[in-house]
């Protein structure tokens, strides 16, 4: 068979795209090693600068007035993100009245007044961005900046953010603002929601006792209040848990068992017990997690009997409880 030659042209126009695509990836090459080159000093810089300044704010007082703290020559030639940021790690290192010294300054200098701007800003990547260095830093301004985001953005993101930010501040509002503020009646409960309740539930415990109460609450948000209500650490939360044990609705019933487990008071054991016979099997493989928890030997008869439960999962858990319990008898 023979083979047909190459004509000239198309041979040189080969080489010609070989040549310049090889010249092209070397540049894109070129370029990305130099930009990874800046980036690295860039961040290297940044480092360093930060220590800088943690080492100027540890070196000065925060007694008084502490002006020399934020008045050194490493702050006055610094720029004001790398400012921020190591204010936001030395405020997370203080407490109490040093903690509250170093916000004041914060706020005589000025530094926040941008991020309280950029909060306003259409492009989200900046709002947020702007949110967070308000969240590491605190105060009077960036509390009130960050519950303005969540009463009264367009957008369920952001005030979920600004949300996680104010938890973090120990500022979250209360229960039921909360609940109109991320529209958790028309929104599916996520972790998150969990705990951020779980947080208000030391900050507003009376609150959440209240709702807890209330029969005019979907079956999700009722599940959510329940199970804050066991980190209230408030033995009169109990009454309401044992009512919530009965609730037609799973997410409520699983929400009381999560609870009583918390607080661990032996005044729930009768209903945890009777919850081992539950009509849904992750209710009862819930029940007989509490049991196990609570060391309730007095439930070994029925979780005996559960080892022929219809649910593979509820028979492995009974199995394994019936074990554990034994031995601590």
């Amino acid at each position: 068979m023979t083979v047909m030659p190459i004509p000239d042209h198309v041979a040189q126009i080969a080489i010609f795209v070989s040549f310049y695509g090889a010249l092209g990836m070397a540049a894109v090459l070129l370029f990305l090693v130099i930009r990874r080159g800046r980036t690295e000093r860039a961040e290297a810089q940044a480092a360093a600068m930060t220590k800088a300044l943690i080492r100027e704010i540890m070196g000065g007082e925060l007694s008084g007035e502490g002006e020399d703290v934020l008045s050194g020559p490493v702050f006055r030639k610094a720029r004001a993100a790398d400012k921020l940021a190591a204010i936001g790690r030395m405020i997370q290192l203080l407490r109490g009245e040093e903690r509250e010294r170093l916000i004041a300054l914060v706020q005589r200098h000025g530094l926040l007044k941008d991020a309280l701007r950029r909060t306003y800003s259409l492009r989200r990547r900046t709002q947020v961005d702007a949110m967070r260095i308000l969240g590491s830093i605190g105060g009077a301004p960036a509390v009130d900046m960050l519950l303005s985001v969540l009463h009264g953005d367009p957008h369920i993101d952001t005030r979920l953010e600004a949300a996680s930010l104010l938890a973090q501040l120990d500022a979250l509002p209360a229960p039921e603002r909360l609940i109109q503020d991320l529209s958790l009646y028309e929104t599916r409960i996520t972790p998150l929601h969990r705990s951020l309740f779980r947080l208000l539930a030391v900050s507003h415990p009376v609150e959440l006792m209240t709702l807890g109460r209330s029969n005019q609450l979907p079956p999700a948000v009722r599940a959510l209040v329940i199970d804050a209500l066991g980190w209230t650490e408030d033995y009169a939360a109990l009454p309401l848990l044992a009512a919530a044990a009965v609730d037609p609705h799973p997410p409520v019933r699983l929400a009381a068992l999560d609870s009583a487990t918390r607080l661990g008071h032996p005044g729930s054991a009768g209903w945890i017990i009777r919850m081992l016979e539950d009509p849904e099997h992750p209710v009862r493989s819930r029940a007989i997690r509490a049991c196990q928890i609570m060391g309730l030997t007095a439930a070994l008869p029925l979780l005996a009997a559960m080892r022929d439960d219809p649910s593979p999962w509820v028979r492995l858990r009974a199995q394994q409880a019936v074990q554990m319990l034994k031995v601590a008898a």
